[in-house]
C-alpha cells in the first residue's frame, strides 16, 4: 500500500444491511446538462493557495455548507477542472484516463430521503461526478477530492483498471477484500453519495456523531492510540464514518508527506486537497452560475443565466468581458423559476439578462464573473462563444398559401449592417412579379434579433397567379455595407384548378324511407357556391346550392371563404331496402364536369324494440304493464301482445304517446307506447312478457320482466256484527290474504275471551269482481255466537296472516238483548 494514501475502512458501527438492495442498481447514472446550445463553454480553475497544517481543525474538517453544495460546479465545470489536472492523456492500451473516461449506464430510481432517480444512457466522468452530486446533494469537489484521495484518479494520466473499479474505496474494508457488488466508477460514485446521504439521514446510528465528544482511532492498530474529537458538524462526522482514522501529530508535520507507522492520511488528504484545488473548506465559496443563452443582433449580444454566491441568498453583481474587455455589469437579480429545483422554491432571485452592444461583425466570446460576497473570491464562471452576422441580408419565407386565382407570400428579413427596412423581391419561375418593403411588425422579432426592431416583416398578394405548379423565390436586396442580395428560400407553388371538390361528411338514414345527406364542395376555378344534385336509385330526388358556412373551410382552403357546406333530406324512399345515392357537385368554371361521389345507404331494419318501462301489481290480483315498442322497419305503430307465465292475456296497438319512444328514436315520432292492465293474477312472483310484432325484416320480438304480486297482510272486511235473537251475536264478513288463494282463519274474541276459530271459506260471488278470479270467491265467513248477557259487548275479529305481514283486527260493539 502506497504510504500517502489512506488506511482502507472497516465500518464503525454499521447498521445490519449492507446496501445489498442497491447492487441491481449499481450502474445507473443520469445526464445533467452542463453546456449551452449552440455556443462554446469555456471555464476557469478556481484560486486556490497550498494548505498549511496549522489550518487543520480536526472536529471541523469541512463545512455543512460546502459539503452539501450540489451546486458547488457544473459538468461543464468539473470537465474543465479534469482538463487542467491532466492536460495529456497517454495513449495505447488501458483506461483512459478520467478527462476522457465515459460509461454507459441504466436508470436508477429514487431513493427516498436520500437520493433522486437518475437517468442511464452514455456520460462522461464528468457528468457522473455531477449528476451524482445534484442527485444526492453532494458537493462536486467533495466527490473529486474523494476521488483523489482515494485512487488518485484526478491527476492520473495513465490509471488502472483497478482504480476505476475502487474509485471511491467504497466497500473495501482494511480487514477483508472489497465487496464486488460495488465495483465499477459509477457504482462507486454513486455509492459514496447515496452513503453519505444516509449517515445524513440517520445522523445517531453511527459511530462517530456531531455535537459531542468522540473517541477516535490513529490508525487500525489500537496500539497507536486515540485522540478525543469534538465533532461540529455533519459533514466531518460523515467523513470519520466514512474513513475513522484522525491523523497524528506526525501526519500533519509532513503535510504533503508520510508520518509514521501511527499515521492515517484520509481525513488529512481530503483537507488538504480540497484546500489546494478550491480554497478554505470551511470559509465562504466563490461564485458559480452559468450562461444558459447568447441571442445576437444588431451591433449587440443580449447574454442570459445566472449567477449566485453560496455564501449568501441576496443577489450579486455579474461582469461581463467580451474578447477579454469589460463590456457589461448587472446585478443578477431576475427571478429565474427554473433554479428553485436545485436552490430552492424561495431563492430563485439570481438570474440575469444583460444586453452588451458596439460589437462588429464577427466571432467574439464573452465571459461572465460572479463578484464574491463574504468570504471566498470573485470567480469567471462561463465563458460563451457566439457571432455577430454582418454582410448579406437574413430572413425567412413564413409562408406561401394560394386561394382562386392569387398567391400570398409572408416572411421576415434584415440587412445586418443597419436597422432600416430592406426591400424584397418575389420571383416566380426566375421572373420578378413584385417588390415589398419589409416594414410590418413582427411580433418577437426584436427579441430573436436584439436591436433591430419588429417592423422588419414583407407580406403581399400576387393576382392572376396562372394555373400550374410554379417556382416561387424572394430574394431581400443588400441595402447597407458589405455583402449582397440574398435568396430568403424558394417553395414550389400549385394554383388548382379543374373539376370542383367534393366531399360527404354525412350519408345515413335515420328513420324508414328517409335519408340525411351532408357534405361540402367547392368549385377550384371560383370562390362562388355551387350547386350539388342527389340522385336515389338513378332518380334526381334534391338539388341545392352548398353556401351554408361551414367552419374551418376558410383556413383549409384560403381564399375561399367558408359558405360551401350543403344540408339535404330526402324522404318517400321504399323501407327496408338499401338505395344506392350519388351526389354530383357541378361544375362551375372550367374543370371537366361534375365530380361524383355515390354509395350505398342502408334503411333501418330488423327486429323491432320493446322496452318493459314498469311492470307492478296495482291491486290485489292486478297488475300493471306498460313501456313501449318501435319497429326500425315502419315509423306507425305496432301490435304488442302480453303474457303471464306463457299465458296470453291481451294485445293491443302501442299508438299512446310516449316521450321515453321520442328520445329513444328521435326520428321515429313519439306514438309508440302502451299500458295493459292484467285481471286474475294469483299471488307469489310472475314472469310477464310483451312480444312486438315484426313488420318487414326482422322477427317478432319478446321482452320479459319479472313482477311479484302484492303481499302482506290479510284484508278485512265485517259486514255485519249483530243480535238477532236474545243472548246471541252474529258476525258475517270476508277476508283475503294477498300471500294465498286459501281461506284466512278468522279468530273471535267476545269482551277479550276467545268464543270462535273458523275459515272464511264461504262463497260471496261479488269477490271475483273486484279480486278477480284467481283468488275465487270463496273468501266469506258467517257465524252466530250465544251465551250472552242482555248488554252492550265488544266483539273482536281477527284475520290470521299467512306468510309476509302480521295478523289484522276489526272490533265492534254489539247490544244483545
Amino acid at each position: 500500500m502506497n504510504a500517502l494514501t489512506d488506511h482502507r475502512r472497516p465500518r464503525v458501527q454499521r447498521p445490519a444491511g449492507r446496501l445489498r438492495a442497491w447492487v441491481a442498481m449499481a450502474t445507473a447514472v443520469v445526464a445533467i446538462a452542463a453546456g449551452l446550445s449552440a455556443v462554446s463553454v469555456v471555464t476557469e480553475d478556481a484560486p486556490a493557495s497550498a494548505a498549511t497544517a496549522s489550518g487543520f481543525d480536526p472536529g471541523n474538517i469541512i463545512s455543512d455548507a460546502n459539503f452539501y453544495n450540489a451546486n458547488a460546479l457544473n459538468a461543464a465545470q468539473v470537465q474543465y477542472f479534469l482538463d487542467q489536472k491532466v492536460p495529456t492523456c497517454r495513449s495505447g492500451s488501458g483506461p483512459a484516463c478520467l478527462r476522457n473516461y465515459s460509461q454507459s449506464t441504466r436508470s436508477i430510481a429514487a431513493v427516498a430521503g436520500r437520493c433522486s432517480a437518475l437517468g442511464g444512457g452514455t456520460m462522461t466522468g464528468a457528468q457522473i461526478i455531477d449528476s451524482v452530486a445534484r442527485a444526492c446533494g453532494i458537493s462536486q469537489k467533495v466527490l473529486l477530492v474523494l476521488l483523489e484521495k482515494e485512487q488518485g484518479l484526478v491527476t492520473s494520466s495513465a490509471p488502472t483498471a483497478y482504480k476505476y473499479t475502487h474509485a471511491t474505496g467504497f466497500a473495501c474494508p482494511d480487514t477483508a477484500p472489497c465487496d464486488p457488488a460495488y465495483n465499477g466508477f459509477f457504482a462507486q460514485v454513486y455509492a459514496a453519495g447515496l452513503q453519505f446521504q444516509r449517515y445524513k439521514a440517520s445522523p445517531n446510528s453511527w459511530g462517530y456523531q456531531a455535537g459531542r465528544t468522540n473517541t477516535i482511532l490513529y490508525n487500525p492498530n489500537a496500539a497507536c492510540g486515540t485522540k478525543q474529537v469534538y465533532i461540529q458538524n455533519q459533514a466531518t462526522a460523515a467523513l470519520y464514518i466514512y474513513t475513522p482514522y484522525v491523523p497524528n501529530q506526525a501526519a500533519m508535520n509532513n503535510l504533503y508527506g508520510t508520518g509514521d507507522s501511527c499515521s492515517a492520511y484520509g481525513n488529512r488528504n481530503f483537507w488538504r486537497m480540497y484546500t489546494d484545488w478550491f480554497g478554505s473548506t470551511t470559509g465562504g465559496n466563490a461564485p458559480t452560475g452559468a450562461i444558459t443563452s447568447v441571442a445576437t443582433g444588431y451591433q449587440r449580444a443580449v447574454v442570459t443565466g445566472w449567477a449566485v454566491d453560496p455564501d449568501t441568498t441576496d443577489p450579486i453583481r455579474t461582469d461581463f468581458y467580451v474578447d477579454g474587455k469589460g463590456a457589461a455589469s448587472t446585478t443578477a437579480d431576475v427571478v429565474t423559476p427554473s433554479l428553485a429545483d436545485s436552490l430552492g422554491a424561495g431563492n430563485t432571485r439570481h438570474g440575469f439578462s444583460v444586453t452588451i452592444t458596439g460589437l462588429s461583425a464577427g466571432a467574439h466570446q464573452v465571459c461572465a464573473w460572479g463578484i464574491n460576497a463574504g468570504a471566498g473570491s470573485n470567480a469567471q464562471f462561463q465563458c460563451a462563444d457566439f457571432r455577430i452576422e454582418g454582410g448579406s441580408p437574413v430572413g425567412v419565407i413564413d409562408r406561401i398559401t394560394t386561394s382562386v386565382d392569387t398567391v400570398s407570400v409572408r416572411g421576415w428579413a434584415i440587412d445586418p449592417d443597419t436597422t432600416a427596412a430592406v426591400a424584397v423581391r418575389v420571383l416566380v419561375d426566375g421572373a420578378t412579379k413584385a417588390t415589398w418593403t419589409a416594414n410590418g411588425a413582427k411580433a418577437g422579432l426584436d427579441a430573436a434579433k436584439p436591436g433591430f426592431g419588429d417592423a422588419h416583416q414583407y407580406s403581399g398578394t400576387l393576382t392572376g397567379f396562372p394555373t400550374g405548379t410554379h417556382q416561387v423565390c424572394v430574394v431581400a436586396v443588400n441595402k447597407a455595407g458589405s455583402g449582397s442580395d440574398a435568396t430568403l428560400g424558394c417553395q414550389s407553388v400549385t394554383r388548382q384548378t379543374g373539376s370542383p371538390w367534393l366531399n360527404v361528411d354525412q350519408a345515413v338514414s335515420k328513420s324508414p324511407g328517409t335519408m340525411n345527406i351532408r357534405g361540402w364542395a367547392i368549385d377550384p376555378d371560383t370562390a362562388a357556391s355551387i350547386r350539388v344534385d342527389a340522385y336515389v336509385d338513378g332518380v334526381r330526388v334534391k338539388g341545392r346550392v352548398a353556401d351554408m358556412a361551414k367552419a374551418g373551410l376558410a383556413t383549409t382552403f384560403p381564399g375561399y371563404g367558408a359558405n360551401h357546406q350543403f344540408s339535404m333530406s330526402v324522404s318517400g324512399l321504399a323501407p327496408s331496402v338499401p338505395h344506392e345515392l350519388c351526389l354530383a357537385a357541378v361544375d362551375a368554371v372550367g374543370g371537366q364536369g361534375a365530380t361524383w361521389d355515390c354509395r350505398t345507404v342502408a334503411q333501418p331494419t330488423g327486429d323491432p324494440r320493446t322496452t318493459i318501462e314498469q311492470a307492478k301489481a296495482t291491486s290485489i290480483g292486478t297488475l300493471s304493464v306498460s313501456g313501449f315498442s318501435v319497429d326500425p322497419d315502419v315509423v306507425t305503430p305496432v301490435t304488442v301482445s302480453v303474457s303471464v307465465d306463457g299465458r296470453a292475456v291481451g294485445s293491443s296497438v302501442a299508438k299512446a304517446t310516449s316521450d321515453s319512444a321520442a328520445a329513444a328514436f328521435p326520428d321515429y315520432g313519439t306514438a309508440h307506447g302502451f299500458t295493459t292492465t292484467i285481471p286474475d293474477v294469483g299471488p307469489g312472483k310472475h314472469s310477464v312478457c310483451v312480444t312486438a310484432k315484426n313488420v318487414g325484416g326482422g322477427k317478432d320480438a319478446t321482452t320479459c320482466a319479472d313482477v311479484s304480486m302484492l303481499s302482506g297482510s290479510p284484508t278485512l272486511y265485517i259486514d255485519e256484527a249483530s243480535s238477532k235473537a236474545p243472548g246471541s251475536i252474529t258476525m258475517r264478513g270476508w277476508a283475503i290474504d294477498p300471500d294465498t288463494t286459501d281461506p284466512v282463519r278468522i279468530d273471535t274474541y267476545v269482551d277479550g275471551v276467545g268464543r270462535s276459530s273458523i275459515p272464511a271459506n264461504s262463497v260471496k260471488s261479488s269477490l271475483t269482481s273486484v279480486f278477480g278470479t284467481a283468488y275465487g270467491p270463496a273468501h266469506q265467513f258467517a257465524q252466530t255466537l250465544t251465551g250472552f248477557t242482555p248488554g252492550t259487548h265488544q266483539v273482536c275479529t281477527w284475520a290470521i296472516n299467512s306468510g309476509p305481514g302480521s295478523n289484522v283486527a276489526d272490533c265492534r260493539s254489539v247490544t244483545v238483548r
